[in-house]
């Protein structure tokens, strides 16, 4: 009787015990320093963007911003919608996102950007056409370089 109790109380206690969680894969290296655009303009961002490169790779294929007030907008992707609202200069949030995202360039047309995340699990390129801007593209690639990110494992959808 004894045996079985303790059976069920070793039981009990394994399942409080905490669940590692999954490692999250980081394409940056946390040592380099990062830092988010002071060009970033919320009413010149929204529009359509095309995502020519991703980490992870293809995880999405379109973005749409909407600005719905100095600081809020609607993140449309794939799709799916979300509330962003801006965090500070060239940062973000979405809805239910615990991470910020920031925008680590944009050029002066607001045709390309380049948008990571500081724990360098994610990062994109955007661009308002699916083609062209080869040197925007070569900026872009270059300023996730410079905030840290491994470049060779970005994969670009020309």
């Amino acid at each position: 009787m004894i045996r079985r109790w303790l059976m069920a109380a070793t039981v009990a206690l394994a399942g409080c015990a905490p669940v590692p969680e999954a490692a999250s894969v980081s394409y940056r290296n946390s040592a380099a320093r990062i830092s988010s655009t002071l060009r970033f303009d919320l009413v010149r961002f929204q529009g359509d963007w095309v995502v020519r490169a991703s980490y992870p790779t293809d995880v999405l294929q379109r973005v749409t911003i909407r600005a719905v007030s100095e600081t809020r907008f609607i993140w449309r992707a794939d799709g799916r919608e979300s509330q962003g609202e801006v965090t500070g200069p060239g940062r973000f949030r979405l809805e239910g996102a615990s991470e910020e995202y920031w925008v680590l360039w944009v050029d002066e047309g607001f045709r390309t950007a380049a948008i990571g995340t500081p724990d360098g699990h994610f990062g994109l390129i955007l661009d308002r056409k699916p083609r062209g801007g080869t040197d925007r593209m070569v900026a872009a690639r270059e300023m996730l370089d410079f905030n840290g990110y491994d470049v060779s494992q970005i994969a670009l959808r020309q």
